[in-house]
């Protein structure tokens, strides 16, 4: 079946009729001619003036306006914005949108439980296989104190932790806290923590005592 833009086409044709007259005669631009033509419907203004620009380009060939009309209103919709589609092309569109489903709601609960869980995995394998943590909140490098210094800091609560090869006890938060007696002048104090896999991390700290 013929569209309005090839009915429209052959009958200018045949009357041997060029865009430039017909602008003339029905004061329609020669572009919105050629896109009528064209079925290129998403070119031209809103719906209303399109059918007017149809109904007296048609009038102008000679054709039935009503039933030129009617080819395009079979072949042709207006969606909510007033543009104009091919009809089933809105419905296509509507029909590709993701409607939410309890289907897609359990696929994305296993999706978050899954990675929940890989992350727990990843976390708890890269704590056996790494380095304690170890923070040290005081003494600072660099630091002038007096001969008993106070060691604060922080590491894992299952870790292994020496001060100067002196074990210190850890407790449950992971927190340690431990006093030390140094001699005066310039001490390095070596702090180290080890986990049950061997890993150990070791902090270094020059301070001076007076």
């Amino acid at each position: 079946m013929k569209t309005v833009g090839e009915i429209l086409s052959e009958k200018r044709k045949q009357l041997d009729l060029e865009f430039g007259q017909i602008e003339k005669e029905t004061k329609i631009r020669q572009k919105y001619l050629e896109a009528i033509e064209k079925n290129d419907f998403n070119f031209l203004p809103e719906s209303t003036t399109v059918k007017g620009f149809i109904k007296n380009y048609a009038s102008f060939l000679n054709l039935s306006s009503e039933n030129v009309l009617a080819i395009f209103r079979r072949d042709f919709e207006e969606n909510e914005k007033g543009q104009i589609n091919p009809k089933g092309f809105t419905k296509e569109i509507e029909e590709k949108k993701i409607s939410w489903t309890p289907k897609i709601t359990f696929f994305l609960s296993i999706v978050i439980l899954l990675s929940v869980f890989a992350l727990f995995f990843i976390k708890q394998y890269s704590r056996f296989s790494s380095a304690p943590a170890l923070e040290i909140s005081s003494p600072v490098e660099g630091g002038v104190y007096g001969e008993t210094i106070e060691v604060k800091g922080k590491t894992d609560r299952d870790a292994t932790l020496k001060i100067n090869d002196s074990l210190v006890s850890v407790l449950e938060n992971g927190n340690f806290q431990e006093k030390i007696v140094l001699p005066r002048g310039e001490n390095i104090l070596t702090i180290e923590s080890a986990n049950r896999q061997g890993k150990k991390k070791t902090e270094n700290i020059k301070i001076k005592v007076e």
